[in-house]
């Protein structure tokens, strides 16, 4: 991007006239005084701007610092600069005018890897270098997260170009890491094996009740684990779940999680031990399942990989309906095709039936847990 700088129009107006990354051509005008011995530019026009008004503008500074010499257009500029911070929470407003479900996600990761770097600077001040040197550290740790917090500073800078605190992008033309899709799901094996790992340690530990209940009901449900983590026991009818926000809330539609025999004696049994007022009472099995999939010898297996698991379980061996399964998932890519197809409820409570029994194929359950 090669800026062109011009003193034509007079003496105390500089043009500065750039293409930027779309091919579009850009203007800006800088007022060009003197400070305290210290040369200066302020901007004060564009170029969608008359230039008589351009002029305007700067013949009426100019008075001003002739009537007082204390007078300093650019003090009183800077003044008026963002930082990031404060552009973030104009973001922020934004996703909360919008009712979005990941607003919660988006602060965490502002908070934890771009504020630390920038939301102290003013906004103006964060070249593409700084950017890029960011965004480099940043991936040596996580290549998903540089990518998650990359579309966010990209939208924030979007967001002051409309207030007008910038001009471009810096972020614009950086490149994301490629994603690969993960297909991993458990294999029989795998699944016989963590079975039998939750249960030795519930046997050994009645302690790890939540967390191993928490598991069971990813199995079995297909569920988000963000999902699971919310549910209250006021969004517990019997045979379903009810959430009233979740990810997929755009349209205002409620998300039902259904549930078969298993799940809903894991949730009886966890009926007795009520305490809090989420079912499961814990937001994260995370700690018990690093556990049990290292000494089931399938480290690389993630939560999220359960949800994975059901899908396939669901339209291979139990032969649901693509749209049926995506309905019992509540996968948001279905959620036109839903409008014209309803599926009863009859229908996913005797689907959530077949998955349970295809997923306990050879599995051996507790009496003591399962009635």
């Amino acid at each position: 991007m090669k800026k062109i700088t011009s003193d034509k129009l007079n003496q105390s107006i500089k043009q500065v006239a750039w293409t930027n990354s779309k091919g579009q051509k850009q203007i800006s005008y800088y007022l060009k005084y003197t400070f305290n011995g210290k040369r200066r530019n302020m901007k004060i026009g564009h170029g969608g701007m008359p230039i008589q008004t351009v002029r305007k503008i700067a013949s009426e500074l100019q008075a001003k610092m002739l009537l007082d010499t204390s007078f300093d257009p650019l003090a009183k500029n800077d003044k008026q600069k963002r930082t990031t911070d404060e552009v973030f929470a104009k973001y922020q407003q934004q996703l909360e005018m919008n009712n979005r479900k990941t607003i919660q996600e988006y602060v965490r990761l502002y908070e934890k890897d771009i504020k630390p770097g920038f939301g102290h600077l003013p906004i103006d001040a964060i070249s593409r270098g700084d950017v890029k040197s960011w965004f480099d550290e940043l991936s040596l740790r996580s290549k998903y997260t540089a990518n998650r917090c990359l579309t966010i500073l990209k939208t924030v800078f979007e967001i002051a170009i409309d207030y007008e605190y910038l001009e471009t992008n810096p972020a614009s033309r950086i490149k994301k890491h490629a994603e690969i899709k993960r297909t991993r799901h458990y294999t029989p094996e795998e699944k016989l094996n963590i079975f039998r790992e939750l249960f030795r340690r519930l046997d050994e530990d009645n302690s790890l009740l939540h967390s191993v209940s928490f598991i069971l009901l990813l199995i079995f449900t297909g569920a988000r684990k963000g999902e699971l983590a919310r549910a209250t026991w006021d969004d517990w009818h019997g045979d379903y779940i009810e959430l009233k926000e979740h990810k997929t809330d755009k349209d205002g539609k409620i998300r039902k999680i259904w549930l078969n025999s298993q799940s809903r004696s894991v949730i009886q049994t966890l009926q007795g031990e009520k305490k809090k007022k989420t079912i499961l009472g814990i937001k994260n099995p995370k700690r018990l399942w690093n556990s049990v999939k290292l000494a089931c010898n399938c480290k690389d297996l993630r939560l999220h990989d359960l949800r994975h698991s059901f899908g396939t379980i669901s339209t291979n061996a139990a032969n649901i309906q693509t749209l049926q399964t995506g309905e019992l998932m509540g996968h948001k890519s279905l959620s036109i095709m839903q409008r014209y197809q309803h599926i009863e409820d009859k229908t996913s409570k005797e689907n959530i039936e077949k998955i349970g029994d295809e997923i306990l194929k050879e599995i051996d359950l507790p009496t003591t847990f399962f009635q």
